[in-house]
């Protein structure tokens, strides 16, 4: 029975001991990082030190508790032993606990916090933060950039604030891109519902513009005035109307996703007549076809401009919704509509040319004029001139007529006179005078007539061919007679006629070939080029092969193809040194500077140039 006491005892030793490493371990933050002094060594099993309370522990884990209860004390370390009755000291007392006697200088390494919970799923904005509740002048219905969607656009934000004046880099970038506004509004004095990091992306949308509109500068500057008044207009509340919001896919701060707007027909009509005529030089083709969606009127126009890019293909277009007059010609209580002053296409500071602009002034067909005064005589209702036409038609007919009854008369009384045997005295002037009259009485019963021709001026000849026999008679006895004479005449009357190769030139331009140097065409060019410089044509080169070039596809004409590895490679070299090509030049200020493909060449979107 001793013994099993003494085991008992020693157990309850050991198990003690391992408890209290445990929980030295386990400290909580927050515990005096000092250690504790080390207690005596003692024979006796001692309970664990007990844990000084902490306002909030972390994550405690059931404290494990003493197999045996002889110790009622809370004392932290009691020097008495645990039980009254007496114990035999053990034989080895100083290897009963695993700690050792200096504890370590580090504090103790904190218990394991408990896993975090997830974040909470951000909560839709309540209305009351976004929403357009006045709408006065002054206000602004958006102001600044909150965020940007998952493409990386920015989107701004939804704020019912004052009009703010503008700051010195606000000013500085409103006057260079929007001018017109900033006079409008005030300059330095107004106030405006835009930033300048607005500015900075609308300056960047609305250049990607220019390429389409560079024969109308008109249209240009009405396209960046519709955008510079629609974000920075100091009364930007009274005609836009927030109606959707959405978290920014950046940050989750509120943003816009959806906006009402409301214009005049004369705001929107105006700005539409400005650009329908403009062409696309490059392709040939109307711009509205690429900066409009082929719209016919300024309605159509706003529409697909505030299409939201999530709704094409590809995605081009606003970072979000906007709709233009959705209820029409009715606006929502407290809502104006805006009106904005729109350039024409036909004004002076910014000139179109007229293939741009059909009604600028000086551009359209003038109306005909008044019909010139007439100066012929008239007789009654009819003028001379018809008057006479007429008399010379009767006149023909009634000459035709009057000779075609004389011979007929002639011929009547020639026949009378062969029939009553009348017959000249002498037979060669009887055949001259009547020619008919041998035929008739000449051979059993006439049958065979009188083939003798008449003498040239024979009466018996119209009149028109003996006129024709008279005077070939004369030029060839003229001919005959002075042969020199009759060259050298000929000859002078071919050089008087060559006298017009003296101005001969020939044109090789097919410009003025086929276009007249007074026409119309003529004069729009040399206008056009004297306001925007001369207008160079597209150069092509056509490359194609020929018999002798290598190649393993034969075409069907016969001759090698040209899609080969060297052609590409020759066409990539050519296009190689048209890029390298440079001219030296003085700029204004004399400093020596050069050009090259890169200073010249079209750019329609950004740095780089369009070549094909």
């Amino acid at each position: 029975m001793r013994h099993i006491v003494l085991a008992s005892l020693l157990l309850a030793w050991a198990v003690a001991g391992s408890n209290g490493l445990n929980f030295e371990n386990q400290r909580p933050l927050g515990d005096d990082p000092s250690p504790s002094p080390a207690p005596p060594p003692s024979p006796e099993p001692q309970p664990p030190k007990p844990p000084s309370p902490e306002p909030s522990p972390p994550a405690p884990s059931p404290e494990p508790s003493p197999p045996e209860p002889p110790s009622p004390s809370p004392q932290p370390s009691p020097p008495a032993p645990p039980a009254p009755s007496p114990q035999p000291s053990p034989p080895e007392p100083p290897s009963p606990s695993p700690e050792p006697p200096t504890p370590s200088p580090e504090p103790p390494a904190p218990s394991p916090e408990p896993p975090t919970p997830p974040a909470p799923a951000p909560q839709p904005p309540s209305p009351d933060s976004w929403l357009t509740k006045r709408h006065e002048p002054g206000y602004c219905a958006m102001y600044g950039i909150c965020g940007r969607r998952k493409d990386g656009d920015v989107l701004n934000c939804a704020n019912n604030t004052q009009a703010q004046a503008a700051s010195d880099e606000l000013a500085h970038k409103l006057q260079a891109t929007c001018p017109t506004l900033w006079a409008e509004q005030g300059g330095a004095a107004g106030r405006y519902c835009c930033t300048a990091q607005q500015i900075d992306k609308l300056a960047g949308d609305t250049g990607k513009v220019a390429p389409f509109t560079v024969g109308c500068p008109a249209c240009l500057h009405n396209f960046v005035q519709l955008w510079c008044f629609l974000s920075c207009s100091s009364d930007q509340a009274t005609f836009t109307n927030v109606t959707q919001v959405q978290l920014a896919a950046d940050n989750n701060a509120t943003a816009v996703k959806e906006i009402d707007v409301w214009t005049s027909a004369e705001f929107s009509s105006s700005l539409y007549d400005s650009c329908k005529d403009v062409k696309f030089g490059a392709a040939n083709l109307p711009a509205m076809n690429f900066m409009g969606g082929g719209a016919k009127n300024g309605q159509e126009w706003l529409e697909f401009l505030g299409e939201v890019k999530d709704k094409r293909v590809p995605p081009v277009g606003s970072p979000f919704q906007q709709n233009f007059n959705p209820t029409g010609n009715s606006t929502p209580p407290g809502i104006t509509l805006a009106v904005g002053k729109m350039a024409s296409c036909g004004d002076p500071l910014f000139l179109c040319s007229c293939a741009d602009c059909p009604v600028a002034p000086g551009c359209s067909i003038p109306a005909p004029g008044p019909p010139p005064e007439s100066r012929t005589c008239r007789a009654g209702a009819i003028s001379c001139w018809d008057l006479t036409l007429l008399l010379t038609y009767i006149a023909l007919v009634a000459g035709t007529a009057t000779v075609y009854a004389r011979n007929k008369r002639a011929k009547d009384r020639q026949l009378l006179d062969a029939q009553l045997g009348l017959e000249a005295q002498e037979p060669l002037l009887g055949m001259a005078a009547v020619p008919g009259a041998a035929a008739a009485g000449s051979g059993a019963g006439g049958e065979e007539g009188d083939e003798t021709e008449p003498l040239p001026g024979d009466v018996h000849y119209p009149w028109l061919e003996r006129q024709m026999q008279t005077a070939y008679t004369q030029l060839g006895e003229l001919c005959a007679r002075k042969p020199l004479h009759v060259i050298l005449g000929g000859t002078l009357l071919i050089a008087f006629c060559l006298l017009g190769l003296i101005r001969f030139r020939l044109e090789t331009n097919p410009q003025k070939l086929w276009v007249g140097p007074g026409s119309r065409a003529a004069r729009d060019k040399a206008a056009y080029e004297a306001s925007f410089g001369p207008f160079y044509r597209v150069a092509q080169l056509i490359v194609s092969t020929t018999g002798s070039s290598n190649g393993s596809y034969i075409s069907t004409s016969g001759m090698p193809g040209i899609v080969t590895d060297a052609n590409i490679r020759l066409l990539f070299d050519m296009q190689d040194r048209v890029d390298a090509l440079s001219a030296s030049y003085n700029t204004p200020d004399g400093q020596p500077a050069s050009a090259g493909f890169t200073s010249v060449c079209f750019k329609p979107f950004g740095t780089a140039c369009a070549t094909q």
